[in-house]
């Protein structure tokens, strides 16, 4: 072998490591070691509905509600381990009343959801993520409906209230980004999925299934690398 091709072998030998370092820095930024953060995704509408010659009840659903997700993870190399929980409440008022009759139907909803997840992210682009995750999903529901119904001066009207209980297992995937401020600070933005399954909890112990859902979000926050 020639002098100058072992020095210029020898030289890319020495710089392999350098190169791959400086390429997985390329891929995820200065994002590395312990991080935490939250992202929060806040909620409110207000929808009516008029009467027409195919329905003759005007409706009106007003809703609000609100999320958190605060997490803590690790990450080394273009990888990020970490625990995240998920609480989750919103409230609906779903109100009907008929133009036909002296009818109303209310109805009033409030959710609570909690969620705690492994999840694992893949950073890229400096600035990007991939992510998934799974984890126990928990939900409770408290439902009051009233119907009223006024005949001259005469009142009637009957009330039911139930609560749905509910807790199983769910998985969660997602897209999101970290956007440098300074001092180890970033802004977020990510998109996520979240599908999980529910049974009914009857004294802490699995009963039959009571649906599964599937939640799309996009939410923002902050986090922080140490």
């Amino acid at each position: 072998m020639k002098p100058a091709l072992r020095t210029t072998l020898g030289l890319f030998i020495s710089m392999t490591p350098i190169l791959m370092s400086t390429a997985a820095e390329a891929r995820r930024g200065d994002r590395e070691g312990l991080n935490f953060g939250s992202s929060v995704r806040i909620m409110d509408s207000d929808d009516r509905g008029e009467s027409s010659t195919l329905n003759s009840n005007n409706t009106r659903t007003k809703s609000a509600g609100q999320a958190f997700s605060p997490y803590v993870g690790y990450a080394f190399g273009p990888m990020n381990l970490g625990l995240m929980i998920n609480i989750e409440s919103k409230y609906e008022e779903f109100t009907e009343t008929s133009t036909t009759s002296n009818q109303q139907l209310s109805r009033d909803a409030t959710t609570a959801s909690k969620a705690i997840s492994l999840f694992s992210r893949f950073n890229f682009g400096k600035i990007m993520y991939l992510e998934a995750g799974a984890g126990v999903y928990s939900q409770t529901t408290s439902v009051h409906t009233e119907l009223r119904s006024v005949n001259g001066g005469t009142f009637s009207g009957s009330s039911d209230d139930y609560k749905l209980q509910g807790i199983g297992p769910g998985y969660h995937t997602g897209i999101g980004m970290e956007l440098p401020a300074s001092n180890g600070f970033y802004f977020t933005g990510s998109y996520k999925v979240h599908n999980y399954m529910l049974r009914d909890t009857v004294k802490s112990s699995y009963g039959s299934v009571i649906g599964s859902q599937q939640k799309r979000e996009l939410s923002f926050g902050i986090s922080y690398y140490n």
